[in-house]
């Protein structure tokens, strides 16, 4: 090979090595490039992650204060309706006293007008005209007879003014506890009326973020699984709570036999033995016959399509905020908070596996461990756990799972 030719092979050899070095250099930037892409992606995403999961927060505190303060203005409308029947009764019971001191005034008056025409009458002269002793008797035992009962008027009319003014101070005590509630409920609602629209700017802003960064699925499934949690929670203790129960009354029955049995062999009258009855509140209610816990509008039946993933496990009931929600049989408040998705929600334990769930309340009216009875108030409808339209979620459950609430219903 000449000179030349080397020469030549050296440069294109050369120029071949610089070529791959710049593509391998074009390469490694793009890869650096897709790398802080990604970086930055997951920065974002873990930005939005605790966005959302401080909006969760502030809705759990807003909407926990909501509750306190729509369960105290509950109790005090409650006061305020029996103040009032109160002051009613007191009013009416003024009435009465008024029409009887009016009789008794009457009758006084009518008693004064004949022992004045019968005063007349003088004692000593009817005894000098040698009246007959037998009549002047039986004007004595009559003018006795009339002086008390005119004593006895007097009585009865001093004792009904006593009343009325024992009334009269009850009622001005009871007005003067109508005007305190009354202030007292336009502050407490002055207060709500805060925290609400607070409540719906964080509800807003949740939602909002929740569109923005397509996590409403991923949110309905954690709600959904953190629901399920609770409910096997409860219903272990529940569980627990039955066979520390049945225990007890087994051990109870045992003793009380045990000492039938003592006393028998001790030549007193031996008794029937005892035996045990453990049945649910359940027990007995046929489908179809409780109670609905609110009346109004169906918005989503059991079964019914949530997403293309998910579905209804119980009924969405549409009512206006503050609508008070009623047990739909007799049992125990064993689940009574915030959850999120879910907001304000109550579990309560019938017994035999059953359960009844309330979610989406604006108020809880009882506390876990609460008995409550069929038809009782135990919250206040709402639109807790980040919705936009008030009403009451509402299943009912048998050993844990999720079952049709409508058969069981009135219809």
């Amino acid at each position: 090979m000449g000179t030349k030719q080397l020469i030549v092979s050296l440069l294109l050899l050369s120029t071949g090595l610089l070529a791959g070095t710049f593509a391998w250099a074009d390469d490694s930037q793009e890869l650096k490039n897709v790398q802080s892409q990604i970086a930055s992606q997951k920065q974002d995403v873990q930005q939005q992650k605790k966005q959302l999961q401080q909006l969760q927060q502030q809705l759990a505190k807003d909407e926990k204060a909501i509750s306190a303060m729509a369960r105290e203005l509950n109790q005090t409308q409650h006061k305020l309706q029996e103040n009032q029947a109160s002051l009613a009764q007191l009013d009416k019971q003024h009435q009465q006293l008024n029409r009887q001191a009016e009789q008794q005034q009457a009758l006084l008056a009518e008693q004064l007008r004949a022992a004045y025409q019968n005063g007349r009458h003088d004692y000593l002269k009817l005894l000098l005209n040698g009246q007959d002793s037998t009549e002047i008797d039986r004007l004595l035992h009559y003018y006795a007879h009339l002086n008390q009962a005119r004593a006895d008027a007097l009585h009865q009319l001093a004792r009904t003014r006593e009343l009325l003014a024992d009334n009269r101070r009850q009622a001005e005590q009871s007005r003067n506890q109508l005007n305190q509630l009354l202030a007292r409920q336009q502050s407490e609602r002055d207060k709500l009326e805060v925290q609400q629209s607070k409540r719906s700017g964080t509800a807003r802003q949740l939602n909002a973020m929740l569109s923005k960064s397509n996590q409403r699925l991923t949110s309905l499934q954690q709600a959904a699984g953190n629901l399920e949690r609770q409910i096997k929670l409860a219903q272990e203790k529940a569980a627990r709570e039955q066979a520390a129960r049945e225990k007890a009354e087994r051990e109870r029955i045992a003793r009380e036999n045990a000492a039938r049995e003592r006393a028998a062999q001790s030549g007193g009258s031996g008794r029937t033995p005892v035996v045990a009855k453990l049945s649910g509140n359940f027990a007995g209610l046929a489908k179809g016959t409780l109670p609905w816990p609110l009346k109004g509008p169906l918005i989503h039946r059991f079964g019914a399509a949530r997403t293309s993933q998910l579905s209804w496990k119980g009924l969405l009931i549409s009512a206006p905020v503050g609508k008070e929600v009623s047990a739909i049989a007799n049992g125990q408040v064993v689940y009574a908070d915030w959850l999120s998705g879910f907001g304000m929600v109550m579990v309560i334990d019938h017994g035999k596996g059953y359960m009844s769930l309330y979610g989406h309340n604006q108020s809880l009216l009882r506390n876990p461990g609460d008995k409550v009875k069929a038809g009782q108030p135990i919250a206040l409808s709402g639109e807790s756990g980040g919705q936009d339209k008030s009403g009451l979620y509402f299943e009912i459950r048998y050993r844990g799972a999720a079952v049709d609430p409508l058969p069981w219903l009135k219809s």
